[in-house]
């Protein structure tokens, strides 16, 4: 009995000593989004099949979660003349110490969910995209941020065989 209270000390600090650094690693990884934090308001644009686009009022809230270990970013669009939902997503941006890679898990008020991979681009320019279900085609969304002017700036795309892309909505947003 001596001898396993010393061990389950060891133990018990050994594992909180790996969680701090894990913290601290995928802090670190989301620090340079630390700009999106806040709330971004403008429009958005989205074609539909047959041609014909719908335009909201889009709003984005984005906010640190689980001591800055996650981003939580809430896209919420409104119809401009009946001021109902029209679009509601939420996203969870984070780190995978395991893979080393950026991630994005993604829910719609239509009970849709994705797993998407999330890069870097460039210093203020990132991609984020998944597969649709049953091989029909490939999403992609390329985000631009001006954070002198405090603009969001976001571009979607569709492809059938991953090669040829298709824009289908664009969003144009204003730090508050």
């Amino acid at each position: 009995m001596k001898l396993i209270l010393p061990l389950v000390v060891l133990f018990a600090s050994s594992y909180f000593l790996q969680a701090q650094n894990l913290a601290k690693i995928n802090r670190d990884q989301l620090k340079p989004f630390s700009f999106m934090i806040g709330n971004w308001k403008g429009a958005a644009i989205i074609q539909q099949q047959g041609g014909t686009s719908i335009k909201v009022n889009q709003e984005e809230k984005i906010s640190w979660e689980l001591d800055s270990t996650l981003i939580n970013i809430e896209g919420i669009g409104m119809d401009p003349v009946t001021n109902k939902k029209s679009f509601h997503a939420y996203a969870i941006l984070f780190y995978d110490p395991d893979t080393r890679q950026l991630g994005l898990k993604s829910f719609t008020m239509e009970g849709r969910q994705t797993d998407a991979y999330f890069k870097v681009l460039s210093e203020n320019q990132f991609e984020w995209g998944f597969d649709l279900p049953s091989n029909r085609g490939k999403i992609k969304y390329t985000i631009t941020l001006s954070l002198k002017d405090g603009i969001w700036i976001e571009e979607g795309q569709f492809s059938a065989n991953g090669t040829q892309w298709f824009p289908f909505m664009s969003m144009n947003l204003v730090k508050q």
